[in-house]
């Protein structure tokens, strides 16, 4: 029995870190293609497990994280933090965000790295925004 959107993706993870619950009316339409995408990510790096740092977030919770975007996709329940599972680099964890956005069919839309970790998000659009830190810079998908 699944706990989630996905099998690697608990709705506990997903919650806001104050304790929000994702919002459900949101759980088809945003969730699901999230976790998909995800689940996607897991496979690139062989099945490895990886921690989800943030998810969804209040638009409160949002504003007490230091340089968070007012915009941030996490408040449109749109995004996963995510750390690298032991053995493998930021880089390497970005390589394989990366190689999944990159595929025609992909819903990946934002990609950000971090000391910590990797953004990744399903914002709307056409377009890849790819970032390191806090500036981001808006590219053509390739």
């Amino acid at each position: 029995m699944m706990t989630g959107p996905s099998p690697h993706l608990s709705w506990s993870e997903l919650a806001c870190h104050d304790g929000t619950v994702y919002p459900p009316e949101w759980r088809a339409t945003r969730a699901i293609p999230l976790a998909a995408e995800f689940e996607r990510v897991r496979a690139a790096l062989g099945g490895r497990p990886l921690t989800i740092l943030s998810a969804f977030r209040t638009p409160e919770y949002n504003r007490r994280i230091p340089g968070a975007a007012k915009a941030s996709q996490h408040v449109q329940g749109r995004a996963l933090d995510l750390r690298p599972p032991a053995g493998v680099s930021v880089d390497e964890l970005l390589a394989a965000v990366l190689s999944v956005a990159r595929r025609p069919d992909s819903r990946i839309r934002g990609v950000g790295r971090y000391s910590w970790g990797v953004h990744m998000d399903i914002r709307p659009g056409d377009r890849l925004a790819r970032w390191s830190g806090a500036k981001p810079v808006q590219v053509a998908r390739t």
